[in-house]
């Protein structure tokens, strides 16, 4: 028998090899609602109508934060504890109570309380699903029931934390230097930008940019879109925008110690 020769087949035409989905089991339950999809940078957001209702992460680093996040509010986490008792804040904001809750992976009851989760918005439950980027009030659970847009967020009062107060924290860190970036007040590493009150007009007043990786920088948008946000000229920087009328000084010290092992660790690559 002739052996028939082996033919060269040209890489971009053979399929691309897609990521797992992790946690795949939380899809099939929810199916009936045709729940769609979003990565975020190793995450992967799952969305009902106009709603994010969980994430779902299976990452290398911070491993703690691995499992199923909930979508809610520290309104309902009284009552949703009572349902999932190892359910517990996110730890890669560096704050100890999150609006996020997630159902760790490493927990004996990861499955049952995950589809228990499924079933709530299968159900739905208004304690689990967010509009992003809408802001709620704090009397949230007042309202339960009604969408985040529907909420009035009270006015509140401004936040004592300005540039002086970021220079202070971040001055305490390792190589930090007081610097100027495009004639706005800056703090770099031996040259290399860490934070710095934003110039461009797209950048809300009273706002800070801090570098951090695109990972972190989807992770605290996720978590928390009331405090950071990015505009499209911002987009493709290694950086967030933060209202810092929304954050406290110990928010902010874990924030810039994010930003200044991003920023070490990149120089030292």
């Amino acid at each position: 028998m002739r052996r028939e020769r082996g033919l060269k087949v040209d890489a971009n035409l053979l399929p691309k090899h897609r990521k797992p989905i992790p946690h795949a089991f939380v899809l099939d339950a929810i199916a009936t609602l045709s729940p769609y999809t979003r990565p975020m940078f190793g995450c992967l957001a799952i969305y009902v109508n106009d709603k994010i209702v969980l994430i779902l992460r299976d990452k290398p680093t911070n491993t703690a934060d691995n499992g199923v996040w909930l979508a809610t509010t520290q309104g309902h986490h009284q009552s949703l504890r009572r349902e999932f008792p190892n359910m517990r804040s996110i730890q890669v904001l560096g704050k100890q109570v999150t609006g996020w809750q997630v159902l760790p992976v490493d927990a004996p009851d990861f499955e049952s309380a995950t589809l228990r989760a499924c079933e709530l918005v299968l159900a739905g439950d208004p304690r689990i699903g967010k509009i992003p980027g809408a802001r709620t009030s704090k009397s949230e659970t007042k309202a339960a029931g009604r969408s985040p847009k529907q909420v009035k967020t009270p006015k509140k009062h401004g936040s004592t934390i300005d540039f002086d107060a970021v220079r202070k924290i971040g001055l305490a860190l390792p190589g930090v230097e007081a610097s100027t970036a495009y004639g706005s007040p800056a703090l770099k590493i031996r040259g290399n930008l860490l934070a710095c009150v934003p110039t461009h007009r797209s950048a809300e007043p009273g706002s800070l940019a801090v570098r951090v990786g695109f990972d972190d920088r989807a992770e605290l948008l996720a978590a928390a879109p009331d405090v950071y946000y990015v505009t499209e000229h911002y987009l493709n920087d290694t950086s967030v925008l933060v209202r810092l009328s929304r954050v406290t000084p110990d928010v902010l010290r874990d924030l810039l110690g994010m930003a200044h092992r991003f920023v070490t660790g990149r120089r030292g690559r």
